[in-house]
């Protein structure tokens, strides 16, 4: 069976007594792995349980694979970290991710949003 592309909404809660300041590090430093995807969008949570959320870009088996196994290591950046995997139903890679980015707005809120790509230039 071949590996089916997609982006893949990862999202986090550090554990209870992180600061703020070390959770937003270990979300950086994580999201910093190139193993696992390609990173597309990420934020962190203003408020408590403190954690961000992150959208990858994954186009094959061994990044999946990293994705879901590297916050278990002894050395990941989200060591004890509570940690959900879900992939997208449309944003099956950037270009489409940006495309349903400016569909929503433009659907449900009437804003026209006008993204170029560089290498569309």
């Amino acid at each position: 069976m071949s590996f089916k592309s997609r982006c893949y909404l990862v999202y986090g809660f550090a554990p209870r007594g992180t600061r703020a300041i070390e959770a937003n590090t270990s979300l950086n430093n994580w999201i910093s792995n190139k193993k696992l995807g390609k990173i597309i969008y990420h934020e962190h949570f203003a408020t408590k349980p403190l954690g961000g959320f992150a959208v990858f870009e994954v186009n094959e088996q061994r990044e999946l694979d990293a994705l879901r196994s590297e916050p278990l290591s002894e050395d990941s950046h989200l060591k004890g970290w509570t940690v959900r995997y879900h992939p997208l139903t449309h944003s099956t890679n950037t270009d489409k991710f940006i495309y349903q980015t400016q569909y929503t707005l433009l659907s449900y809120r009437d804003v026209k949003m006008d993204y170029q790509l560089e290498s569309e230039e």
